[in-house]
């Protein structure tokens, strides 16, 4: 298991397209999400991914900063074929500690899908709003403090 932190210009063609191709097969199609999934804010996030022994990406999110003082991630997934393997924890362990690291004086806030939020509890993150509707799923606001 590799664990990477790029940028979007130290990314290689296959990264790119098995980014794109793994977040349109969540986010697009088993999720329905009817939206642009690729934005601007690839170009300035630092990419997470978790590789196999064959090079293929089996955990991705993205990390990049809200404002001055709260750094976010999402686009967070697994693949459907990689799924069970706890991927999904050693991804969010290690952003976590990532960010901790690299971003020390800044608190995490992300829109957590809410049938996720035990899991996301388990990291240490909290409630940070109300359920809401984002595109027809539901998600909540929630966020770490580091300070």
């Amino acid at each position: 298991m590799k664990i990477e932190f790029k940028k979007y210009d130290e990314l290689n063609n296959k990264e790119i397209w098995e980014i794109f191709k793994n977040r349109s097969e969540v986010f697009v199609v088993e999720q329905e999400w009817l939206a642009c999934d690729i934005d601007e804010n690839d170009l300035i996030a630092t990419h997470m991914m978790i590789k196999n022994q064959e090079d293929e990406i089996v955990a991705y999110l993205r990390i990049f900063k809200l404002d001055d003082q709260t750094i976010t991630f999402g686009r967070v997934l697994t693949p459907i074929k990689f799924r069970g393997l706890s991927y999904g924890k050693d991804l969010l362990f290690n952003a976590t500690k990532w960010i901790k690291a690299n971003y020390p004086q800044m608190n995490i806030k992300i829109s957590a899908q809410y049938r996720l939020l035990n899991f996301y509890k388990s990291f240490g993150f909290i409630e940070a709003s109300d359920v809401y509707d984002d595109d027809g799923i539901e998600h909540i606001k929630m966020m770490i403090e580091f300070k």
